[in-house]
């Protein structure tokens, strides 16, 4: 009986460890990292859009991340922004990031590419649209 105590015990150890490992490669912990790297901005309000993970590929200690920001405001509104992370001291980093594309952001082409650095981008405004006729 007192062998398979023992069992139990390293069993649970080592299922724990596994989990522990398994819960770093999440979509949840890599948004927390991508937010903890724009809260840092304090020219940029986290209470304006949400954040949304569309994709993540791993690669030992390195992950590369599309993050989709939607316009609290007009969910049809939104960016998308590349994102290299790097696992350090068992948190993921933000090392760099690239603007993807964005949508609705027509009228807003301007204050977004006065944004500082980091903070998601907009596509340019005539992307798949028809440029305005002339009323005159």
């Amino acid at each position: 009986m007192h062998k398979f105590s023992i069992a139990l015990i390293v069993g649970t150890l080592l299922l724990s460890a596994c989990s522990m490992a398994g819960g770093l490669k999440s979509n949840d912990v890599i948004k927390g990292a991508i937010e903890a790297h724009l809260k840092d901005d304090p020219h940029l309000s986290m209470t304006n859009f949400n954040t949304e993970i569309e994709s993540v590929q791993y690669k030992d200690d390195s992950a590369d991340a599309l993050a989709k920001f939607v316009s609290k405001a007009d969910a049809n509104s939104a960016v998308e922004v590349r994102y290299q992370l790097k696992l350090e001291d068992r948190r993921w980093k933000v090392v760099s990031s690239t603007p993807a594309g964005g949508q609705g952001m027509g009228g807003h082409k301007g204050a977004m590419e006065s944004m500082p650095a980091g903070h998601p981008a907009a596509a340019p405004a005539d992307r798949g649209q028809p440029a305005p006729e002339a009323s005159h």
